[in-house]
Protein backbone atom coordinates (compact mmCIF):
# COMPACT_ATOMS: atom_id res chain seq x y z
CA UNK A 1 0.00 0.00 0.00
CA UNK A 2 2.93 2.17 1.15
CA UNK A 3 4.93 1.97 -2.33
CA UNK A 4 1.18 2.51 -4.24
CA UNK A 5 0.82 5.93 -2.35
CA UNK A 6 4.29 7.01 -2.82
CA UNK A 7 4.13 5.69 -6.77
CA UNK A 8 0.61 7.79 -7.29
CA UNK A 9 2.13 10.89 -5.64
CA UNK A 10 5.49 10.85 -7.68
CA UNK A 11 3.18 10.43 -11.20
CA UNK A 12 1.02 13.27 -9.67
CA UNK A 13 3.52 15.51 -8.46
CA UNK A 14 6.26 14.80 -11.87
CA UNK A 15 3.41 16.52 -14.24
CA UNK A 16 2.73 19.30 -12.36
CA UNK A 17 6.41 20.09 -11.38
CA UNK A 18 6.91 19.75 -15.13
CA UNK A 19 4.06 22.36 -16.15
CA UNK A 20 4.99 25.10 -13.40
CA UNK A 21 8.49 25.13 -14.52
CA UNK A 22 7.77 25.47 -18.30
CA UNK A 23 4.94 27.49 -17.72
CA UNK A 24 7.03 30.17 -14.91
CA UNK A 25 9.88 29.92 -18.05
CA UNK A 26 7.19 31.26 -20.73
CA UNK A 27 6.06 34.29 -18.67
CA UNK A 28 10.03 35.18 -18.00
CA UNK A 29 10.34 34.75 -21.61
CA UNK A 30 7.20 37.02 -22.67
CA UNK A 31 8.17 39.46 -20.23
CA UNK A 32 11.80 39.90 -21.27
CA UNK A 33 10.25 39.99 -25.09
CA UNK A 34 8.13 42.63 -23.85
CA UNK A 35 10.91 45.05 -23.43
CA UNK A 36 12.05 44.93 -26.85
CA UNK A 37 15.74 44.51 -26.19
CA UNK A 38 18.36 43.71 -28.63
CA UNK A 39 21.57 42.16 -27.59
CA UNK A 40 24.18 45.34 -27.90
CA UNK A 41 26.62 45.35 -31.00
CA UNK A 42 29.55 45.74 -28.44
CA UNK A 43 28.79 42.30 -27.54
CA UNK A 44 31.07 39.34 -28.32
CA UNK A 45 28.49 37.23 -28.86
CA UNK A 46 24.80 36.78 -29.88
CA UNK A 47 24.98 40.80 -31.49
CA UNK A 48 21.53 42.01 -32.64
CA UNK A 49 19.45 38.97 -30.88
CA UNK A 50 16.57 39.77 -28.80
CA UNK A 51 16.85 39.59 -24.87
CA UNK A 52 14.66 36.63 -24.76
CA UNK A 53 15.99 33.68 -22.82
CA UNK A 54 18.78 33.00 -19.91
CA UNK A 55 22.07 33.41 -22.67
CA UNK A 56 20.45 36.54 -24.36
CA UNK A 57 20.20 38.17 -20.70
CA UNK A 58 23.32 37.18 -19.46
CA UNK A 59 25.01 38.74 -22.72
CA UNK A 60 23.31 41.91 -22.33
CA UNK A 61 23.94 42.44 -18.58
CA UNK A 62 28.01 41.70 -19.93
CA UNK A 63 27.81 44.51 -22.15
CA UNK A 64 25.75 46.67 -19.57
CA UNK A 65 28.40 46.03 -17.05
CA UNK A 66 31.25 47.27 -19.58
CA UNK A 67 29.38 50.49 -20.81
CA UNK A 68 29.23 51.30 -16.75
CA UNK A 69 32.74 50.63 -16.16
CA UNK A 70 33.89 52.60 -18.97
CA UNK A 71 31.36 55.50 -17.67
CA UNK A 72 33.21 55.38 -14.84
CA UNK A 73 36.49 55.16 -16.18
CA UNK A 74 36.93 51.73 -14.71
CA UNK A 75 35.74 52.65 -11.70
CA UNK A 76 32.53 50.60 -9.70
CA UNK A 77 29.53 52.45 -8.49
CA UNK A 78 30.80 51.97 -5.35
CA UNK A 79 34.29 54.02 -6.04
CA UNK A 80 32.29 56.55 -7.56
CA UNK A 81 29.76 56.75 -5.32
CA UNK A 82 33.22 57.27 -1.68
CA UNK A 83 34.36 59.51 -4.71
CA UNK A 84 31.11 61.40 -4.59
CA UNK A 85 30.41 61.22 -0.67
CA UNK A 86 33.65 62.79 -0.11
CA UNK A 87 33.49 65.40 -2.63
CA UNK A 88 30.41 66.44 -0.81
CA UNK A 89 31.25 65.96 2.51
CA UNK A 90 34.36 68.57 1.97
CA UNK A 91 32.24 71.00 0.54
CA UNK A 92 33.98 70.60 -3.21
CA UNK A 93 30.90 70.70 -5.12
CA UNK A 94 32.43 71.10 -8.18
CA UNK A 95 33.71 67.57 -7.86
CA UNK A 96 30.46 66.32 -6.71
CA UNK A 97 28.79 67.68 -9.27
CA UNK A 98 31.46 66.39 -12.48
CA UNK A 99 30.82 63.22 -10.77
CA UNK A 100 27.08 63.15 -10.03
CA UNK A 101 26.36 63.01 -13.79
CA UNK A 102 28.47 59.08 -14.41
CA UNK A 103 27.02 58.14 -10.71
CA UNK A 104 23.60 58.28 -11.12
CA UNK A 105 24.41 56.36 -15.05
CA UNK A 106 26.22 53.75 -13.38
CA UNK A 107 23.59 52.99 -10.74
CA UNK A 108 21.09 52.70 -13.68
CA UNK A 109 23.40 50.42 -15.34
CA UNK A 110 23.56 48.22 -11.89
CA UNK A 111 20.08 48.29 -11.82
CA UNK A 112 19.59 47.21 -15.17
CA UNK A 113 22.13 44.50 -14.22
CA UNK A 114 20.39 43.26 -11.62
CA UNK A 115 17.17 42.91 -12.97
CA UNK A 116 18.66 40.83 -15.78
CA UNK A 117 20.20 38.69 -13.92
CA UNK A 118 17.54 38.16 -11.59
CA UNK A 119 15.65 36.58 -15.29
CA UNK A 120 19.23 34.60 -15.66
CA UNK A 121 18.23 32.93 -12.03
CA UNK A 122 14.38 32.83 -12.46
CA UNK A 123 15.17 30.58 -15.91
CA UNK A 124 17.68 28.46 -13.88
CA UNK A 125 14.87 27.81 -11.05
CA UNK A 126 11.83 26.95 -14.01
CA UNK A 127 14.52 24.25 -15.57
CA UNK A 128 14.86 22.95 -11.95
CA UNK A 129 11.88 22.39 -11.66
CA UNK A 130 11.70 21.06 -14.50
CA UNK A 131 14.26 18.74 -13.56
CA UNK A 132 13.08 17.58 -10.65
CA UNK A 133 9.73 16.91 -12.49
CA UNK A 134 11.24 14.92 -15.02
CA UNK A 135 13.35 13.07 -11.93
CA UNK A 136 9.95 12.17 -9.79
CA UNK A 137 8.03 10.95 -12.72
CA UNK A 138 11.35 8.39 -13.22
CA UNK A 139 11.05 7.49 -9.63
CA UNK A 140 7.26 7.47 -9.66
CA UNK A 141 7.71 5.35 -12.73
CA UNK A 142 9.97 2.78 -10.82
CA UNK A 143 8.61 2.68 -7.56
CA UNK A 144 6.11 -0.83 -8.15
CA UNK A 145 2.38 -1.69 -6.75
CA UNK A 146 3.24 -4.11 -4.36
CA UNK A 147 4.47 -4.00 -0.93
CA UNK A 148 7.43 -5.76 -0.82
Amino acid sequence: MRNRLQRAACLVASPVLIAAGGAAWAVITQQLKAQKIEVHPDSDTLVGKPVAGPLTAFTQAAVIEKHALGMGQGRTFAEISEEWMEATQTGNTARAEELAGPRQMIMQANFLRASLFTSVLAYGVSALTMGIGVLTGIVGSALNGSDT
